[in-house]
């Protein structure tokens, strides 16, 4: 018995054939009893051997075959291992497995049998020629006749010969387990063959593997076999090998790792998939398609490698025949463009109706562009009007009325009406450009709803929100709604946005304060409807509240009555608490509606004032008042008071009909008439003005204004 061990070698590329010693055969007929050779094929024919090659445990000869008069190439076993009954049946296995596959690119074993001399042998077909590693070499070598020889193409179809004859092995169910560029044999007239079947397996062979040993050549084997996650072969460890040849194709490599390392150095790589990069050594670029095909066969994860030989075979005809490679397919104008180096009719054809296209979208553009500017130019005279009434109107609603003057209170209406009218000629204004808008080109629509739209939109809702245009903010708001321009300019623009949604929700917002202080205390709303809620605003006196007519009362027994419209953001002063002693009592500042005989309803806007009652003994006229007030104010002495103007007691005579008492907490005069500062009187029981002097007179009606300037 003898104990041989093949397990180290200092050559990474060199392959590895683990195996132990084992018993000695030396009676040859039992040899052939055991392996089935039959008896007459001693090899005694073969003249004239030459040696050819010597591997690991093999000595290939070429011999004369004088029976058929050819040459053909003898393998045996090196003289130390002849003996050796496990490595005579892994020869016997190459033999057979060899004979097995019968494919073109597998040389073809013509005899097995036993010879005295040279112990068991086969014979196989000669081929004259190089091996793919000798042949790369000679490239890296810039060897003339190498070059003009192995092209890049060449060197692919030599690739494809020989995966075909390994997916030709794995249908009979065999692996070579040491696929490497020595074992491709290039034939002198084209011939490429896979050699070295000497650790072939059958898939089915899952016999139990030394954990110390590995069976293979480590710089082509894959990594899972070298870090052992895997304990066998199979048809992907084959492709990643293949991967590794493709590799060596690419760039002229001996391998696809350094082999100038120690093998452990070279395994380490390996099994981190720590390549060398897939640079050709001529200095040209790589292919791309053929690079991407490469990695995927090398793939260290397995779930990113070809499954089979036959999916790479299919991948690489696809990029020799200019298909889409599908290693490689970032988009569908790769495609395209695959399709068109095949037929070379199909891009004439696109560049013909692309011309076309170009050219009638090129006229098409222009024709629109023409016309668009001719609109434009309209437009922008059109919005420049509708801006200038914009513009108008902002004055408008600054104007303010001296309420002191007698007839304070139509003038009042009259300008509210004039606030109308200037609001709704603004609003036809900007709807009319909207309107025209419309003809623009769909680019020429895109401009205006991107530079125009979002600000038009902007003025015309805060228009319609304001309170002279309330009884049309419904009829206002569905036209915006109703526009083709909305939706884009209210995407692009998030202040519209947001003011569109709070429209949409018929919400209003109220900031409730008290001397510049946030309410935070809760609140009973009621609405005109008869809804009945109450709400706590937010830490800055916040609440959203529906739209609509409703009155608020306080926890400090005050009313005030508010108009809430649609996305608007209200201040609302509360009133301080007051009794009915007829002491002083202060009216917050904010925004009233009074309804005026023959004009209709006002709008009026009053500063924070403070009323007090001064009970007289006696009928008084307006001199006798007059000297009353002057009398009042000496002894007073906290700033002046007057008489109320007309607009001042219609605000302080709100009335509410549930409690009968006043909005504003101040106690209603019953019949005594109030005098006001024009010399007229405002009569409680018949609700209007007149000069007349009413019976019943003994109560002075004062007022002090203050500096707030606070307005609902």
């Amino acid at each position: 018995m003898t104990d041989n061990k093949e397990t180290v070698f200092n050559d990474p590329e060199k392959t590895i054939a683990s195996f132990s010693g084992g018993e000695v055969i030396s009676d040859y007929a039992a040899l052939r009893e055991e392996f089935a050779i039959f008896p007459g094929e001693d090899g005694a024919e073969y003249r004239n051997m030459k040696l050819l090659g010597m591997g690991g445990m093999g000595v290939v000869y070429s011999a004369d075959d004088p029976t058929l008069q050819r040459q053909v190439a003898l393998k045996i076993l090196r003289e130390p291992y002849r003996q050796n009954r496990e490595l005579i049946a892994k020869f016997v296995n190459e033999a057979r497995i060899t004979a097995r596959i019968d494919h073109p690119n597998i040389a073809a074993v013509h005899q097995l049998g036993v010879n005295k001399h040279l112990g068991v042998y086969f014979s196989m077909r000669r081929i004259s020629g190089e091996t793919l590693q000798k042949a790369l070499r000679r490239l890296r070598e810039n060897d003339p006749e190498a070059r003009r020889t192995y092209t890049r193409r060449r060197l692919l179809d030599i690739f494809i010969a020989g995966c075909n004859g390994v997916a030709a092995a794995h249908e009979k169910k065999i692996l070579h387990c040491d696929l490497k560029p020595a074992n491709i044999m290039i034939g002198s007239f084209g011939e490429v063959l896979v050699l070295d079947w000497g650790l072939a397996r059958d898939f089915s062979a899952r016999e139990k593997r030394d954990r110390n040993t590995i069976s293979g050549t480590p710089a082509y084997m894959a990594p899972e076999l070298v870090t052992g996650e895997q304990e066998f072969p199979d048809e992907q460890t084959e492709v990643y090998a293949l991967g590794t040849i493709l590799h060596s194709i690419i760039t002229w490599q001996q391998a696809p790792f350094d082999l100038s390392l120690e093998k452990t150095a070279v395994m380490e790589r390996a099994a981190m998939g720590k390549y060398l990069p897939l640079a050709p050594a001529d200095g040209n670029k790589a292919s791309k398609e053929l690079t991407a095909i490469c990695r995927k066969a090398m793939a260290k994860e397995r779930s990113e490698r070809y499954r089979t030989v036959s999916e790479l075979i299919n991948d690489l005809h696809n990029y020799r025949d200019g298909y889409p490679v599908a290693a490689y397919s970032p988009n569908i104008f790769y495609r395209f463009f695959k399709r068109c180096r095949r037929h070379p009719v199909i891009p004439l054809t696109v560049i013909a109706a692309s011309l076309a296209l170009i050219l009638n979208f090129f006229a098409g553009n222009f024709i629109n562009y023409a016309h668009d500017r001719t609109l434009q130019s309209s437009l922008m005279i059109s919005l420049e009007l509708a801006e200038n009434n914009y513009r108008k109107l902002a004055l408008e609603l600054r104007r303010q009325i001296d309420f002191d003057e007698p007839d304070a209170i139509l003038r009042n209406a009259a300008m509210r009406k004039d606030q109308q009218r200037q609001s709704q000629l603004t609003l036809m204004g900007f709807f009319s450009v909207l309107d025209s808008a419309s003809g623009l080109s769909p680019a020429g629509k895109r401009e205006f709803a991107r530079d125009h739209a979002p600000d038009i939109f902007r003025r015309i809702i805060r228009i319609s929100m304001l309170p002279v245009n309330s009884s049309h903010f419904d009829e206002t708001i569905e036209k915006v709604y109703r526009s083709e321009f909305f939706g884009s300019a209210s995407k692009s623009d998030t202040v519209l946005e947001k003011l569109a949604e709070k429209i949409r929700m018929r919400t209003g917002t109220v900031f409730f304060h008290s001397s510049g202080t946030p309410w935070k205390n809760p609140v009973e709303v009621r609405y005109s409807g008869g809804k009945v809620f109450r709400i706590t605003p937010d830490g800055s006196g916040r609440a959203d509240l529906p739209a609509g007519n409703c009155s608020i009362i306080f926890d400090n027994g005050t009313k005030i009555f508010l108009r809430i419209i649609p996305g608007t953001r209200i201040s609302a002063v509360v009133p301080e608490g007051t009794d009915n002693s007829g002491g002083v009592k202060k009216i917050p500042a904010d925004h009233f509606f009074i309804n005026i005989p023959g004009v209709g309803e006002a709008l009026c806007n009053l500063p924070e004032f403070s009323v007090v009652a001064v009970r007289l003994p006696q009928r008084f006229t307006h001199e006798e008042a007059e000297k009353e007030i002057e009398k009042f104010n000496r002894i007073c002495k906290s700033g002046t008071w007057k008489l109320p103007n007309a607009a001042q007691w219609y605000k302080i005579w709100r009335h509410d009909g549930d409690s009968g008492k006043n909005f504003y907490g101040f106690t209603a005069p019953g019949r005594v008439p109030v005098l006001l500062n024009n010399g007229e009187f405002f009569d409680p029981v018949v609700k209007h003005v007149a000069r007349r002097v009413p019976a019943g007179k003994g109560v002075l009606y004062l007022v002090q204004n203050h500096q707030s300037d606070e307005t609902k």
